[in-house]
């Protein structure tokens, strides 16, 4: 058995070149860079989004706040970043591992390409894929368990992702990216119970995207982490927060098979365990041609895991209750026909015909399926006793069912754009799009500040 995941880890982050990576992951990674800056831009239009931006402004140094003027320290910006990407529920998902790697990667790479000056597109690319797999890696090995117990996965395993992209960033040694890691592994934050309605959950990407970048650069001076994290039997990560842990996910085709691939992304701006939910809604809604004027009621059957993340009676409150509700978010399809951002506002939450349907539709558990299974059933039941289904696999932006291109620039131009010039948010779909080829990635940070 290897007792040694943490070296393994460490050499191969340290030691990852552009070369290594496979075309295929190149592009997903372009993916996710303009997935991710779309959702971190589009977080200034969010109540906490401006909260945590001010409150990092304050805080004086030179590191940008995308699409906002004002500048940051370093660690402070990245937190900002980060959380603005998390603010509403559009960022990108892995579900085996239940983590938003986006989040947490591309804040840290870019903000320490910013402070260092002449990252290429190709350096900055093999720290994003070194990141993606560490955390993804190691939010496998913590399996659901650490779910079910309460924690957040991004929020745990998002330290580990934030060090490894910052420790290749910055090319740190074998032994200090160990180091990096062993610190980082440390800082796990993030209870379920934010989703319920607390503006604190958007905050997870935030802390574990700096007290990622705050590992990195202690390591680099020299400060030392715990040297066998995921294996120590008492206090180490795995033990302490899963009781059904597997840490052989965190090095098996370690290099050869790269997790980024599972990656999604989210064409619906709510949690991630609702997306096949509403994907059968609307198949039954464009099937029959129906409206809300002609339900009765309706009845989603999906897994255990999703009805427990996402399926408890929705109560009106808070836009986070809302984007984490099966019935709210299905109630709004019927309603609107879509679930984007403007079905999440203020006005909409005390929408009497939203929330009434929203009563109406009842979310149960198929025992059989398995809690990596999003497979989603949705019956509605006419005025007139009629009963009509549709069943979802996968919802589009699934890598079973994936987003193109064009479904990706088209989510970043509707949503930066709401905040930054139309000119400007082109240029950034250009820079991303041949990102390998840029010299310096720092054109992209200058793109990103400013605002209306």
């Amino acid at each position: 058995m290897n007792r040694n995941h943490l070296a393994s880890l460490s050499q191969f982050v340290a030691n990852l070149t552009y070369t290594e990576i496979p075309p295929d992951v190149v592009t997903r990674i372009k993916y996710s860079v303009l997935d991710t800056l779309g959702c971190g831009i589009y977080g200034n239009r969010t109540q906490w989004g401006r909260i945590i931006g001010d409150y990092a402004a304050a805080c004086e140094g030179t590191s940008a706040l995308w699409g906002r003027s004002e500048t940051a320290d370093l660690e402070h910006a990245v937190m900002a970043n980060a959380t603005m990407v998390h603010s509403f529920e559009l960022d990108d998902l892995h579900l085996p591992s239940r983590s938003h790697p986006g989040g947490i990667t591309v804040p840290v790479a870019l903000a320490l390409a910013e402070a260092h000056g002449g990252v290429s597109g190709s350096d900055f690319i093999a720290s994003v894929a070194a990141g993606y797999e560490v955390l993804i890696r190691v939010g496998m090995a913590q399996g659901v368990s650490s779910f079910n117990r309460g924690w957040h996965p991004t929020g745990t395993a998002g330290p580990f992702g934030a060090a490894a992209t910052a420790s290749r960033l910055l090319r740190l040694s074998v032994n200090q990216t160990q180091d990096a890691l062993g610190i980082a592994g440390t800082m796990p934050c993030g209870l379920m119970a934010a989703q319920y309605g607390a503006m604190v959950k958007r905050l997870y990407a935030g802390h574990a995207s700096s007290t990622g970048v705050l590992a990195a650069r202690l390591a680099q001076k020299g400060f030392t982490g715990i040297p066998d994290i995921f294996d120590a039997e008492f206090g180490g990560y795995l033990s302490a927060v899963s009781d059904e842990s597997d840490a052989s996910y965190l090095t098996s085709g370690l290099g050869t098979s790269f997790r980024i691939l599972e990656t999604g992304y989210k064409l619906y701006s709510c949690v991630g365990a609702s997306h096949t939910a509403i994907d059968a809604t609307r198949r039954v809604l464009e099937t029959h041609g129906l409206g809300a004027a002609n339900i009765r009621s309706v009845r989603v059957v999906t897994s255990e895991y999703q009805r427990t993340h996402a399926g408890w009676q929705y109560v009106p409150g808070t836009v986070m209750a809302a984007q984490m509700s099966i019935q709210y978010c299905v109630a709004a399809m019927v309603l609107f026909r879509d679930v984007f951002v403007d079905q999440f506002t203020e006005q909409m939450l005390v929408d009497d015909r939203l929330l009434d349907l929203a009563q109406r539709v009842n979310v149960e558990a198929d025992v059989t399926q398995s809690p990596h299974d999003r497979r989603a059933m949705v019956e509605v039941t006419l005025i007139d006793g009629t009963r009509l289904s549709a069943t979802s696999d996968f919802a589009k932006g699934h890598p079973d069912n994936p987003a193109t291109w064009n479904d990706i620039s088209s989510k970043f131009l509707n949503l930066a754009s709401k905040v930054l010039p139309e000119s400007t948010c082109r240029a950034l779909v250009t820079e991303v799009e041949k990102l390998e080829e840029c010299d310096d990635v720092t054109r992209c940070v200058q793109l990103l500040k400013g605002g209306r």
